[in-house]
């Protein structure tokens, strides 16, 4: 495991639209969502942001990592969104980038050097939905330089259509 992994602190949020400014502002409506809609005619879910805060102290400050975020079942696999034909292209939904743990600056406020961690916001926002399978509980994991932690993941459920009547 990493020294950066060993010293994140990261947290995951979903809600219904969220945007991430260059001043390391997040600005989140409807934060905290637990439950996916889902237009049960097209299979695809409503609009939604996952929101992944990322705190590093200063001993990692300038360090390189590997960050990713999966989406997952409950037992840990990655959900395919849709089969792939054989010798096909991957449906899961997985991103990932290289990033670097940036020393914050807040020039001319008199904040001391290394005073406070390293923090950034990465916002995926679904605005036309995801087609996700329904009646499911379904789990985004966070993971740094391949390696993630219990309190790195959440969990978040898409209804069923609802059932018909029972004639008879």
């Amino acid at each position: 495991m990493s020294e950066v992994f060993e010293r994140a602190s990261v947290s995951l949020m979903m809600a219904d639209y969220a945007v991430a400014d260059q001043l390391g502002k997040v600005q989140i409506v409807g934060g905290g969502l637990q439950l996916v809609g889902r237009d049960h005619g097209t299979g695809l879910s409503s609009a939604f942001a996952l929101v992944v805060t990322l705190d590093f102290p200063p001993t990692v400050f300038n360090e390189q990592y590997v960050f990713e975020v999966v989406l997952e079942d409950v037992n840990g696999a990655p959900v395919e969104l849709a089969a792939a034909p054989p010798g096909g292209i991957s449906n899961v939904v997985r991103f990932g980038q290289t990033l670097q743990v940036e020393e914050p600056t807040f020039r001319g406020n008199g904040v001391p050097r290394h005073a406070l961690p390293a923090r950034s916001h990465v916002v995926l926002f679904f605005n036309t939905g995801l087609p996700l399978p329904a009646g499911n509980v379904l789990v985004w994991r966070a993971r740094i330089d391949g390696d993630s932690r219990p309190e790195w993941t959440l969990p978040f459920f898409v209804p069923a259509p609802p059932t018909g009547p029972v004639l008879g």
